[in-house]
């Protein structure tokens, strides 16, 4: 047999031989992945980010909103789910980094659901640092994102503030908003992101809670700025200050993106801090991340603290005024007499022609007037919705046809001067430190007001005739008996006047709850918690200032009455008048009769006055006479204060 002859049996061996060789291969693949593919393109960016120390860089702490905690750790300051795609990303930046990555390739999904369409501001920025390029991602339908991109075409971003809303308490800090201006001159048609709180209790003391305890999901919102402008300028009478930022067109994208990141997504919103003025700031920090914003906050932050902190960073222009409909209507009724005031009220309400403006007025441009004001106030009355669409129109129209017969009056006659801007105020937190006598006793006083401005304090930046002030603490201490005491501490002190006239017809109102020392009908002092509310009216005095009238009610707790309570109505007079720049003049009265649980009558007058040294500096000058029940008790003080 030749030797290269191979049996049957033989040959049968070698092939179950060469079987069994192949049989181990092919398990050793399924039991080595690493072996079965190269690795794929998301785990090797993961790896990359890894080795670059992506996770810890603070452009993604600014996308994610993360801040540092006690422990040591992160924790974003947004609390909706929907913000992350990690189970842990809202304390863990690396996981919610990695999963990014991830989720950026994943299979497309239905249109705009993709985290590719949902994260746009994070997925420019991985593009720029891990170098992927478009053609690495899968192909993904974001419709609504690149018509609302083409839509707001945002050339340049603007840091709006509304200023406070004298009548409304949640409003008298005022608020901040951003605008992004695309090419066109009118910045009406341009989009507005704006944060604010969905509340909607109408009781007082609910929404305080809710407010203060952060049980109210605040909300990006991206909207026309036309609207934002017909609800504080044309329905709360609230004049707007526009500030442009300075950034260049790669940061307005880097902001707008971030923006479409946070529509509908909510996080607890809290008044006195994490609220429109706080969150506003991860946008400007989104579009030029080596500002450190939101990092230089305090306890609390006021909307006049974001216009401060970009001021201070150099990145605003100068303010732009935008007066509100309530401030046009009271310049264009300043130039009338009663009766032609009386007359454009008169055709507003559509109780008279607008032929009969010229009853009102003996010359062309009186009758002008008239009928400019009438058309101001009809579509005010639309905003408010006293009118039916049909019904003003038929009523605006009207009037606009008298008035073009009358021809064109005097160029800028309406143009209301602009007060001084929010930022040329004091700082909120205030300081004071001097002294004075009581009852022939001298004494040191140390006050301390952490927010926010006093009806005396400079007005300049500030609403005339509002007060609003957070724990407001007055100590006091006598050398000659070496006596310290607690003279006040108000934990809340909110106050409204409002003038009143032909046209507008607010409520003033006060309301206060906090420890004072009070004189008693034995003519001693006595701590006392208090807790005063009143309502009335104000009218402008004729020399420009405020006059206010209110009905009150005092409720007292402490040990020197009986039943340890003591309650009466009363009544409070006073003047506020500007008497310069510089000088501030407030005259007070007031009278309470105590039927409850300590009968007493309480008369006291004051008169104060404010003289501002500089931007952040004044000294105040109190003298005050109260007589309790035959005991008079003559005080007072002088305190130089110190705004923060």
């Amino acid at each position: 047999m030749p030797p290269d002859f191979l049996s049957r049996k033989q040959v049968h061996s070698m092939a179950i031989t060469r079987s069994a060789v192949f049989a181990t291969l092919w398990l050793l693949l399924l039991v080595s992945p690493a072996a079965a593919a190269p690795p794929s393109q998301p785990d090797l960016l993961i790896a990359r980010a890894r080795s670059m120390g992506l996770a810890s860089e603070r452009n993604w702490h600014i996308l994610l909103h993360y801040k540092k905690t006690y422990g040591g750790g992160f924790r974003s300051r947004i609390s909706d789910p929907n913000f992350f795609l990690s189970p842990q990303g809202r304390e863990n930046p690396e996981a919610e980094l990695e999963a990014t990555i991830a989720g950026f390739f994943l299979p497309r999904t239905g249109d705009g659901e993709h985290p590719i369409c949902r994260f746009p501001a994070r997925l420019q920025w991985l593009k720029d640092r891990l170098g992927i390029s478009p053609g690495d991602l899968p192909e993904t339908a974001c419709t609504e994102q690149k018509e609302l991109l083409q839509t707001v075409d945002a050339r340049s971003a603007v840091l709006v503030f509304p200023v406070g809303h004298i009548n409304s308490p949640a409003s008298m800090f005022g608020h901040t908003l951003l605008r992004f201006d695309g090419p066109t001159k009118s910045n009406l048609i341009s989009f507005a992101v704006n944060y604010a709180a969905d509340a909607n209790d109408k009781n007082g003391l609910l929404y305080a809670y809710k407010g203060l305890c952060g049980k109210y999901k605040g909300y990006y919102s991206l909207m026309p700025y036309y609207l934002k402008v017909k609800e504080y300028g044309d329905l709360e009478h609230r004049d707007m200050w526009e500030y442009r930022l300075r950034l260049s067109q790669e940061e307005v994208d880097r902001m707008l993106l971030h923006t479409l990141e946070l529509e509908r997504i909510s996080s607890q919103y809290f008044f006195l801090d994490e609220n429109c003025s706080f969150n506003l700031l991860f946008l400007i920090e989104a579009a030029r991340p080596t500002l450190h914003l939101s990092d230089r906050t305090g306890l609390w932050v006021l909307p006049t603290d974001t216009i401060e902190l970009a001021r201070e960073n150099g990145i605003v222009d100068e303010a732009v005024y935008r007066p509100s409909q309530g401030a046009r209507i009271v310049k264009m009724a300043s130039l009338l007499d009663a009766e032609g005031q009386k007359a454009a009220l008169k055709l507003a309400q559509g109780k008279s022609e607008p032929s009969e403006a010229a009853r009102a007025g003996a010359s062309v441009q009186q009758q002008r007037e008239v009928l400019d004001l009438a058309a101001e106030m009809v579509q005010l009355r639309y905003a408010r919705k006293e009118l039916e669409k049909d019904d003003f129109n038929k009523l605006y129209l009207k009037i606009l046809a008298q008035r073009s017969r009358m021809g064109k009056g005097e160029d800028d006659l309406y143009t209301v001067a602009p007060p001084p801007p929010p930022d040329a105020g004091h700082g909120t937190v205030k300081l004071g430190a001097g002294g004075g006598v009581r009852r022939n006793e001298w004494f040191g006083e140390l006050r301390l007001q952490p927010a926010f401005h006093d009806m005396l304090d400079p007005d300049q930046g500030y609403i005339r005739g509002a007060q609003i002030k957070f724990l407001d603490t007055a100590l006091r201490y006598a050398p000659e008996h070496d006596r310290l005491w607690l003279k006040s501490l108000h934990l809340l002190d909110i106050a409204s006047t409002s003038p009143r006239d032909r046209f507008f017809t607010p409520l003033s109102w006060k309301a206060a709850a906090g420890w004072d020392t009070e004189a008693m009908k034995d003519g001693g002092d006595s701590l006392i918690f208090r807790v005063n509310t009143g309502g009335g009216f104000a009218a402008r005095s004729p020399f420009g200032g405020i006059l206010h009238a209110l009905g009150e009610v005092d409720l007292n707790a402490g040990r020197r009455f009986a039943g340890n309570v003591a309650a009466g109505p009363g009544v409070s007079l006073g003047a506020l008048e500007q008497l310069t720049d510089w000088w501030k003049l407030q005259l007070k009265g007031e009278a309470f009769y105590y039927l409850l649980g300590d009968e007493r009558v309480a008369v006291k007058g004051t008169v104060a006055q404010n003289f501002r040294l500089t931007r952040n500096d004044s000294v105040n000058l109190e003298l005050s006479y109260q007589e309790v029940e035959g005991h008079s008790v003559r005080e007072a003080t002088l305190l130089w204060n110190r705004y923060f």
